[in-house]
Formats: structure tokens, sequence, C-alpha cells
């Protein structure tokens, strides 16, 4: 981050935002440093504005053959890889289309998940975990983003779920501030640094009432990952 960035940082978030965001940085370039912030919203803490969506646009889920459709172009940034990884356990994208123009997404699972290709989120099932969240350039400025989370956790709570568990790095704080405004609710961190004999995780006791932590994924003797 330059110079410019971290003087909107402060103007924006405080000093105590530029301390933070220089500490994770340092943090970063002498080893893999991560610090998560869980966060859950529901129906009931949910910004109700946010469920309004314009005529123009269509909320869905999309199946597994307009997904496989998509992963054609590059630039919606699914890949087949990705499909074949996270739809056999039963992963589903959530979209606003225009039409047949896709315009935004973002993904769920009530199952572990991957967040490097090393480290595994793990939650209560009872929540349905949103990521992989994105926006096509020429849709931006729309609240499109934040209208997708809203109206997929409408219909997971129709489905039975608590509602979204969700995390930020703590560093993002404009990010942070937009999961503020929408009615996410923070309830502890995750910390994971990699040293030299490997992953120290420490998690918040109160991620404990969510199951929320993170885990080294293991490998067999097979090669086989679990």
């Amino acid at each position: 981050m330059n110079f410019k960035q971290l003087q909107m940082t402060r103007e924006k978030f405080g000093n105590g935002a530029v301390v933070h965001i220089l500490k994770y940085s340092f943090l970063n370039k002498i080893s893999f440093y991560k610090e998560l912030q869980g966060l859950t919203v529901t129906m009931e803490t949910l910004n109700k504005d946010y469920l309004q969506l314009d005529d123009a646009f269509q909320a869905r889920f999309l199946s597994n053959d307009e997904l496989y459709a998509l992963s054609e172009n590059p630039d919606t940034y699914i890949s087949r890889s990705f499909l074949e990884r996270n739809l056999p356990k039963g992963d589903m994208c959530y979209a606003i289309m225009q039409g047949d123009v896709l315009a935004s997404y973002g993904w769920y699972s009530d199952k572990p998940t991957l967040i490097t290709p090393e480290l595994e989120l793990h939650f209560d099932p009872q929540w349905i975990y949103m990521y992989k969240g994105y926006t096509m350039p020429a849709f931006r400025g729309k609240r499109l983003h934040a209208i997708g989370m809203a109206r997929s956790l409408q219909a997971y709570t129709e489905k039975g779920y608590k509602g979204i568990i969700s995390y930020v790095e703590t560093s993002n704080f404009p990010s942070l501030r937009s999961c503020d405004r929408m009615g996410y609710k923070n309830f502890g961190k995750v910390r994971i640094f990699k040293g030299l004999s490997g992953y120290s995780i420490t998690t918040e006791p109160a991620c404990q009432q969510y199951g929320f932590t993170v885990k080294v994924k293991t490998h067999d003797p097979q090669g086989k990952t679990g």
C-alpha cells in the first residue's frame, strides 16, 4: 500500500486502521499471515433495503449446465476445475442476471471450504458460508453484490438455515464497513501464521459457538485430500 492509499485510509478509518494495515503488511513480508474477522447476517439483522432489485435483473440459483456454460468464458472467473471441485460437495451459485447475461454472483456452502490450497474453513453447518463473490465490470456500482447476498440469505433462511456466515480479513476496512452497513455482525477472529515449523492457528473463544475455525488440509499417502 502506497502513501496515498494510507492517507485515504487514515481519513476514512482513522490512525488505528493505518497502524493495523502496516502491521499486517509487515507480518506478510516476513511470512504468511491472515487475521480473519468472522461475521454473520440473519434476516433479523439484515438491512432490508438490500432486498430491492431493479426489474431489469433477476436473482436465482444457477443450474450446473448454466455454470459449465459460463466456465467457457474466462471473464466470469468460474473455471471448470473450480466447478469439478465444488459442485460435488453441494455448493451452489446464486446469481443476478440481466436476461441471459451474468451480472453478479456468489457461492454458498454448508461444508468445509478451502480458503487457500492448504487451508480449509470449518463452521457450523446450520449456517451457510458465502464465498467467491464477483460482479462483472459492466455492472459495478449498482450494489448487486450486496443485493445478491441479501436475496440468497432470504432463500437459505427459507430452507432452514440460521443465516450467512463469512469472514473478511481485518486489514480490509472498506469491506468491513460495507458488511456493517448490510447488517453483518462480528463475532470473533481467527489468526493464521505460517512459520518454519508449519501453521499456527489461534481461534478466539467467541468463534466456538459457530464452530468457526481454520484447519490445515490433510493429505493421505495416495495423494487424496481430506
